[in-house]
């Protein structure tokens, strides 16, 4: 019961969390920060929960589970880039779907890093 109500209470405040940075940021680009931003945080989660062995399960599930699953968004990015195409905007699409992969690899690896 715990896990489910940290991965649930986690989800909503990173979904509030995410909503809040697309807000401040124009168009489509607040998912863009948001997606960058979620990988570094889940690469340094994953390193510190990997290092440290006696933390609670629930705090795991409500960390990386619950707040960093609720803010990253990949499910609205892959919409931002359909969208995008949609409305013929190829080259721009293409643009948003690399950068969005290859800083969101960068973040991840220098979240992991971080801690080390």
């Amino acid at each position: 019961m715990f896990s489910f109500l940290g991965v649930f209470m986690g989800g909503g405040m990173g979904s509030v969390l995410r909503w809040l940075v697309c807000v401040g940021v124009p168009a489509h680009w607040g998912t863009f920060a948001v997606n960058v931003a979620g990988a570094f945080f889940i690469g340094m989660a994953y390193t510190f929960f990997q290092r440290c062995t006696g933390v609670a399960p629930e705090l795991k599930l409500f960390v990386m589970s619950g707040l960093l699953g609720g803010f990253t968004t990949f499910s609205t990015y892959l919409l931002d880039f359909a969208r995008l195409a949609g409305q013929g905007r190829a080259r721009e699409a293409a643009i948003y779907l690399a950068c969005s992969v290859l800083f969101g690899a960068a973040a991840l690896i220098a979240g992991m890093k971080c801690l080390g």
